[in-house]
C-alpha cells in the first residue's frame, strides 16, 4: 500500500471510530452488531470488515487511540512553563466537557475487558500509562523525586484516577436523576478535592 493510500485508509478508520462510539454508548457492547456499526457509517457490512474484523478490534483501536492522546496530553504538561497550571487546566477541561457518551462508552470498554484478554491487557496498559505519567507530572510540579515523594505521588495518582473515573461513571449512571447543575456541582467538588490533595506539597503524614 503506498503512502497516500495508507493515509486515506487511516483517516477512514479514524472516522469510523468517531462514528461508532455513539452506537456502542447507546446500545451497549453486547447489544450492538457489526451490521449496526456498518449502518452507522453508511457502509456495507463487507466493506466495514475491511477496516475492522470484529467489535473487539474496534474497542482495541479506540483504546490505542486514547493511549496516544494521553501521551500527548502529558507531554504538554512536561513541557509547559507552569506544569501545575497546565495540569489543572487539563483536569478542569476533562471534568467540564466530559460527554455522557464517552462515560457510557468506557463503561462498555471496562465490561468488555472482563471477557477479552486482549482488551484487559490494553486497559492495564492504559492504567499504567496514566498512573506513571501522573507521577512524572507531580515530580516536575513539586520538584521532588525522593523515594517518599514518589510513594505519595503514586497514591495520589490512584486517587485522581478513582475520582475522575467515578465521576464519569456517576455522570452516566445517574444521568436521569442528576441534572446539569448537580453534575456541574459534583464536578467542582471533584476538582476542589484534587486541588487540595494532588497539588499539595508531598509532606509525609505525622507519626
Amino acid at each position: 500500500m503506498d503512502t497516500v493510500t495508507h493515509s486515506i485508509a487511516s483517516k477512514r478508520a479514524a472516522d469510523i471510530l468517531d462514528q461508532v462510539k455513539s452506537v456502542f454508548a447507546l446500545n451497549g457492547f453486547d447489544g450492538t452488531s457489526m451490521q449496526d456499526l456498518a449502518q452507522a457509517t453508511r457502509m456495507s457490512v463487507g466493506n466495514f470488515y475491511r477496516y475492522f474484523s470484529s467489535k473487539d478490534a474496534i474497542i482495541t483501536a479506540l483504546v490505542k487511540r486514547d493511549l496516544e492522546e494521553i501521551e500527548a496530553v502529558f507531554d504538554a504538561v512536561q513541557t509547559a512553563a507552569d506544569p501545575g497550571a497546565m495540569f489543572k487546566t487539563i483536569l478542569r477541561e476533562r471534568i467540564e466537557t466530559l460527554p455522557v457518551e464517552d462515560a457510557a462508552l468506557w463503561s462498555e470498554v471496562q465490561a468488555a475487558s472482563y471477557r477479552s484478554q486482549e482488551i484487559a491487557t490494553l486497559m492495564r496498559t492504559m492504567d499504567e500509562t496514566v498512573r506513571s505519567n501522573v507521577v512524572k507530572a507531580l515530580v516536575r510540579i513539586h520538584q521532588d523525586d525522593s523515594a517518599e515523594a514518589l510513594r505519595i505521588f503514586e497514591t495520589r495518582a490512584h486517587l485522581m484516577m478513582l475520582l475522575i473515573h467515578g465521576y464519569a461513571q456517576r455522570k452516566y449512571c445517574a444521568r436521569e436523576a442528576m441534572g446539569p447543575d448537580q453534575s456541574a456541582a459534583l464536578g467542582e467538588l471533584v476538582l476542589s478535592t484534587l486541588d487540595d490533595t494532588i497539588f499539595a506539597p508531598p509532606t509525609a503524614p505525622a507519626e
